[in-house]
């Protein structure tokens, strides 16, 4: 009997710790978005349950969270000033092994849309003595972001790494996207969106 009970405790511990494997996975690799439209109006729509929700609570047309940040070099943006192009923040940390497959992809869209899409990857709690050599090994051509304190990334909902989020030249959430892009074909769905939104 107490065999079939450490049977039967060993089948259910090996189930939950599949099932706990699968969500964390799930959160890491598998990308959820919302709505591929901007609404017009930061209000919801009529029809707002059919909408799926933003993991940060944050819905297409909401104002996105301003912020002022630095870059590694010492250059102070903030979202704000950014208006007038849509602007893709992409949440990230020189640990994250899913970001380093991103970030050739990335690179790729700062070649491809200088001057028309603002890029700034936004490194979350690292010190700058640690994001600037990184970027130098990686040969990264965007401008990084120090979210030292996680405040910005707390502001947009961000759980898992990477996390991106792509605003309209007024501002406005047009996508919040998790997980890693990993092909251009892929990215180039939500960039585009970003560049015809309003």
């Amino acid at each position: 009997m107490a065999n079939i009970r450490s049977a039967a405790t060993a089948v259910v511990l090996a189930g939950a710790v599949g099932y706990a494997g699968f969500l964390v996975g799930g959160a890491i690799h598998r990308p959820q978005h919302v709505a591929a439209t901007v609404s017009t109006s930061p209000a919801a729509p009529s029809s707002a349950s059919a909408v799926p929700q933003a993991p940060s609570g944050l819905q297409p047309g909401d104002l996105a969270p301003n912020f002022t940040l630095k870059t590694t070099t010492g250059q102070t943006v903030s979202l704000a000033s950014l208006r007038g192009h849509p602007v893709w923040l992409n949440f990230w940390a020189t640990w994250c092994t899913w970001c380093q497959k991103e970030i050739p992809i990335v690179e790729k869209f700062q070649t491809a849309y200088h001057g028309k899409l603002d890029i700034y990857g936004v490194d979350v709690q690292e010190p700058v003595s640690k994001v600037t050599p990184y970027m130098v090994q990686k040969k990264m051509n965007y401008p990084v972001l120090l979210d030292s304190q996680g405040a910005v990334a707390a502001g947009y909902g961000v759980q898992g790494l990477p996390t991106s989020a792509f605003i309209s030249p007024t501002g406005k959430i047009v996508y919040i996207y998790v997980g890693a892009f990993l092909s251009y074909a892929q990215a180039n769905v939500y960039v585009q969106k970003a560049l015809a939104a309003q």
